[in-house]
């Protein structure tokens, strides 16, 4: 299932494909694994509302906009508690102009102009009920899961994770962001 048309193939899709019976035909990337540890090399927390964060040197919070230093870490994991689904909620932008955003409901993935590919979006991403839900994401380079839908994109031209990010928080609207650096796995 091809949702966005990079230069290269594919963005979205399922994280295992059933197909002949191998459960990776398809899967961008098969032969990559993403969140496959639970261990951090370093993890924190940012509290919008209060302004907070346990985040040391890697996240510089202020106001509703923060700067998160990536570099060196071969991927990140976010978990963001979401209370109220109105206006911009929550917004990633590399350094390349790629940038995942959570507005209302929905996510919006863009990628760095160069791929001149259109957005991919998900109107659903977020439910319409009431009361606060909680949704992950796994980004390394190259790469993004969606760990509540089962979700993977891949593309050269997504958000890295190799200097630094924006980041632009709605402080009523989060309740917090738990954050879990990795850094280059040891061969196996």
């Amino acid at each position: 299932m091809q949702f966005v048309a990079f230069e290269q193939p594919l963005v979205g899709q399922p994280d295992v494909v059933e197909e002949g019976g191998t459960a990776t035909t398809g899967l961008c990337d098969p032969d990559v694994q993403m969140g496959l540890s639970a261990l951090c090399a370093e993890s924190c927390e940012i509290d919008p509302r209060g302004g907070q964060t346990s985040c040391g040197q890697r996240v510089a919070l202020e106001g509703s906009s923060a700067t998160f230093d990536v570099a060196g870490l071969h991927e990140v994991e976010l978990t963001l508690t979401v209370c109220a689904r109105e206006g911009r909620l929550f917004r990633i932008e590399g350094n390349n102009g790629a940038s995942v955003e959570i507005r209302d409901r929905s996510l919006h993935v863009l990628a760095a102009a160069e791929a001149d590919a259109s957005p991919y979006e998900d109107p659903a991403f977020l439910s319409s009920e009431e009361g606060c839900e909680e949704r992950t994401f796994l980004l390394q380079t190259g790469r993004m899961g969606l760990a509540d839908t089962g979700r993977r994109l891949c593309s050269a031209h997504l958000v890295p994770v190799d200097a630094a990010w924006q980041v632009h928080l709605a402080r009523e609207s989060l309740r917090s962001i738990e954050v879990c650096f990795r850094e280059t796995p040891p061969p196996s």
